[in-house]
């Protein structure tokens, strides 16, 4: 009961967060068409549309490209050989929709984009593009999932492994500054539109930098084991050149302990959670003192 009350709650989250995210796309869509096209009020509409269908194309790609067992069969238990009939058959016509969906979907925008039918209203220009393009990209969900991967391929000591908790600030971050300078130019070239520039500071930047401030808060919470362990300067990690003791790997960034041991700001932190000693000396870090 308490399974499902939790993954009930969790859908529900989601399901506001996809709408909360919805309306904010809108309202920057909004203000670029004031900005770049004020004749054309439809293109954000139209840009926005096309967004979500061609991630769906993509999300559905990628579905098919890692999906390991391709027959929509159902057994009845994990360990048996006998197929739910029933299941089977729900599950093979779920997959046979999606599939007719995906193709259906895919020959539109080929013949939209190809023979460019019906885009009289949309003419956008590739700043335009460029700038709705990379906001979508960082206020969609299914987007931001794959941002701390990407993070974490710059292989930055600087986030000490917290790319999930610093995705969301860096997004908020980006997205609300983006979002108050559009709402400052339409301010400045156009004196119509209040109700508009009142919804999107509220909604884009008001929201936005709270919600912001719930995640730093979140971040803070987890870097606070080792928050008081100053980061090694550039000139001691020349001295040393030496590795983590935790992970044996080279150091761009580090934090040294008050017994002046090195490590990984994430090794540390994972360590100090374990026990409060140094991992190296034994030390008892509780005395934060340095010498």
């Amino acid at each position: 009961m308490n399974r499902e009350r939790r993954s009930s709650g969790v859908e529900a989250i989601q399901k506001s967060e996809a709408i909360a995210s919805l309306i904010n796309q809108i309202m920057f869509f909004m203000l670029c068409d004031r900005w770049f096209c004020p004749e054309e009020k439809l293109t954000g509409l139209y840009a926005l549309l096309f967004y979500n269908v061609i991630c769906y194309l993509l999300i559905y790609t990628q579905r098919l490209v890692y999906l390991q067992d391709m027959t929509p069969v159902v057994f009845i238990s994990e360990h048996s050989n006998v197929r739910h009939l029933a299941m089977t058959a729900t599950l093979f016509m779920l997959e046979f929709t999606r599939a007719v969906t995906f193709v259906i979907t895919g020959v539109f925008m080929l013949l939209v984009f190809g023979l460019e039918q019906g885009l009289e209203h949309f003419n956008p220009t590739w700043c335009y593009v460029f700038i709705t393009a990379v906001y979508f990209t960082l206020t969609e969900r299914t987007c931001q999932e794959k941002i701390p991967s990407m993070l974490a391929y710059l292989k930055s000591d600087m986030f000490e492994s917290l790319e999930n908790l610093w995705t969301p600030v860096l997004v908020r971050i980006g997205t609300s500054i983006a979002s108050g300078l559009m709402i400052l130019l339409v301010f400045i070239w156009s004196n119509d539109d209040w109700i508009l520039l009142a919804f999107a500071s509220f909604i884009n930047v008001y929201v936005t930098v709270k919600d912001m401030d719930h995640y730093w808060q979140v971040l803070m919470k987890e870097k606070s084991c080792i928050s008081k362990y100053r980061f090694a300067s550039v000139q001691e990690l020349m001295d040393n050149d030496d590795v983590c003791a935790i992970c044996l790997q080279n150091m761009a960034w580090a934090r040294v302990t008050p017994c002046h041991h090195m490590f990984h700001g994430d090794c540390l932190r994972k360590c100090l959670k374990e026990r409060l000693t140094c991992p190296m000396c034994k030390y008892n870090l509780e005395d934060n003192t340095y010498d």
